[in-house]
């Protein structure tokens, strides 16, 4: 059973944790455009090769490996912060599913109503 002041844990979460997700989200934008910028920077370095050879490069390089790891590190920062909201959302939605069921339940039950049409022959 989900309780009203689960729910209402859940509604503050959203208040609490909006800021949060929002840089969460511009921190992983930013990393992934960081990560292009870099590839390019060193990319530079080598415009004596072709340049699937100063991709490699620049694929291989330290400062890209650093790159990638800030890009996932950005990411799963993000999706970690996604996935509570949905489950938060989740739980919203359920409590309102039995909410709404318990009000049906609660109504008295009527009686079937006869078929008021008459034919004519």
């Amino acid at each position: 059973m989900i309780s009203i002041e689960q729910v209402e844990e859940s509604i503050q979460w959203f208040f609490a944790t909006a800021r949060q997700l929002g840089q969460a989200r511009r921190q992983m934008v930013l990393t992934e455009r960081l990560t292009e910028r870099m590839k390019a920077l060193v990319m530079k370095k080598y415009v004596d090769l072709p340049v699937s050879a100063q991709e490699r490069e620049a694929k291989a390089s330290p400062e890209m490996h650093q790159a990638y790891i800030d890009e996932a590190d950005a990411a799963g920062e993000y999706e970690m912060l996604r996935v509570l909201k949905i489950g938060h959302e989740a739980r919203i939605e359920a409590w309102r599913t039995m909410e709404s069921t318990a009000r049906a339940l609660s109504k008295p039950m009527q009686a079937p109503q006869e078929d008021r049409y008459v034919a004519n022959r």
